[in-house]
């Protein structure tokens, strides 16, 4: 099964987003409207079960019939390669970036399932070298995980990343022209994604498993925060070196899986404003009122953003 990369535009009624961490799937179904995407249905395994009996289960409580689904992979399961665009035809790009990613995966390349993106500097740096997000999946790792869909009778149509997830819900985020970063919280880590004009421009992932934060003592809760308050520095300074026309003017904290003051500790170290992401904002949560507590806010908000697929921000 080929990777069938997000775009713009493609949202149709609405989506059912799938994701699957260390605790099992959560799913999260998203009715396109014409005021704020609706949620209509969450929600997440009791165990951690995979495969087609959960993913059954999971697509019978989330009211996702009619809706297509779209599955976020696992973070180990794929590659995102920043290459040089080949200079080649459209039509003779995927097979030329086939030939040139072969020697920086560790499998043949005919195993691979190959998707990319551009990122749109041209408008803003003319004669800048023109570069893709290449995403790399092997297929003995995707199919699978398709043929459990196949197998539950859920249409999965899509295979997504958890990058451009998280870019979904910055840019109904975003104020036009401004730069702007979302912190993600997951069981393993906490993801930085830089978006500027409903693109993607920078994700870094900061490893570290959430327990030891939630269950360590203050000083080592301090530490982290430390950690996660350079990363994000250092993320901005980058995108000023190598995109100066981004000015990156807001950081956005997003939900944590236990009560944490990572925002006003953000606040006293960044040069930007740091405020706490306000989800109801930009979602209609009102059939899904457990999606307002924020530690099933932080395990969902992936599978959120993968069922905003195609979703754009009325400004």
């Amino acid at each position: 099964m080929n990777l069938q990369w997000p775009f713009f535009g493609a949202g149709g009624k609405g989506w059912t987003g799938f994701d699957a961490v260390d605790s099992g799937y959560c799913a999260v179904s998203v009715r396109n409207t014409s005021g704020k995407p609706q949620v209509v249905g969450y929600a997440q395994s009791s165990g951690m079960a995979y495969g087609a009996d959960a993913i059954r289960e999971l697509g019978g409580k989330v009211g996702s019939a009619g809706f297509p689904c779209t599955l976020a992979l696992a973070r180990t399961d794929y590659q995102v390669l920043v290459v040089p665009e080949p200079a080649v035809l459209e039509s003779e790009l995927q097979a030329s970036l086939r030939w040139s990613l072969a020697s920086m995966i560790d499998y043949p390349p005919d195993e691979a399932n190959i998707a990319w993106m551009r990122i749109p500097t041209e408008e803003y740096q003319p004669g800048h070298e023109k570069q893709l997000y290449a995403i790399v999946a092997r297929d003995s790792i995707v199919s699978p995980q398709a043929g459990w869909f196949e197998e539950a009778k859920l249409p999965l149509k899509t295979v997504d990343i958890r990058e451009t997830a998280l870019r979904n819900i910055a840019i109904l985020l975003e104020k036009k022209n401004e730069g702007m970063g979302l912190l993600s919280f997951g069981p393993n880590g906490v993801t930085a994604t830089f978006t500027f004009n409903g693109e993607l421009y920078l994700d870094r992932f900061i490893a570290q498993p959430m327990d030891e934060i939630v269950e360590g003592d203050e000083q080592k809760r301090q530490k982290f925060f430390d950690r996660v308050a350079q990363q994000v520095y250092q993320s901005m300074e980058l995108i000023t070196r190598t995109h100066p026309f981004i000015g990156i003017e807001r950081v956005v904290v997003g939900p944590t899986p236990a009560p944490m003051d990572l925002a006003r500790h953000l606040a006293g170290k960044l040069p930007v404003s740091v405020q706490l992401l306000d989800l109801a904002e930009v979602v209609d949560l009102s059939a899904a009122p457990q999606l307002n507590k924020p530690e099933i806010q932080a395990r969902c908000l992936v599978a959120l953003g993968a069922a905003l697929r195609g979703v754009r921000r009325s400004k």
